[in-house]
């Protein structure tokens, strides 16, 4: 691993100090990119929406989430570190059945070693980015 910190270990930390950042504090341009990967990864099963009524829905055993009710079903408050960890780490928890979504950081980290053919070091970050700006659009679509 040429002392880098392997990308699931590094994703824990970043999601519990990011937990106090929210989208209000983010970029516009973060929330934009965030939009983006949000039609091209997540709106086929999630709904253009993110209602959950994406063209794929139909096919899963265990519906997928309406994303616009997260911070609804945590209080009022969006669960920023919860959403960004999901995306990045998928999530197997009672409730959620068997995760069938795909582990988001995998892919973005891949996609940046492979197509873009940047160091680990840096494709971590890459994907971490990438996660967030997902994460910072999903706050702000919240009904």
């Amino acid at each position: 691993m040429g002392g880098t910190m392997p990308f699931n270990k590094l994703i824990a930390p970043l999601a519990i100090a990011l937990s106090a950042t929210c989208s209000a504090q983010a970029d516009e341009s973060a929330v934009v990119l965030g939009k983006s990967a949000y039609g091209t990864y997540c709106a086929v099963c999630h709904g253009q929406d993110a209602k959950g009524d994406g063209e794929l829905a139909a096919l899963f055993e265990v519906k997928p989430t309406n994303l616009t009710k997260l911070s609804q079903r945590s209080d009022g408050d969006f669960p920023f570190a919860d959403v960004y960890e999901v995306i990045v780490l998928g999530k197997e928890a009672p409730g959620h059945g068997t995760s069938e979504m795909p582990v988001w950081g995998d892919y973005f980290m891949a996609d940046a070693l492979e197509d873009r053919g940047m160091h680990k070091s840096d494709a971590m970050f890459v994907a971490a980015g990438r996660a967030l700006s997902l994460a910072y659009y999903l706050e702000t679509i919240q009904e």
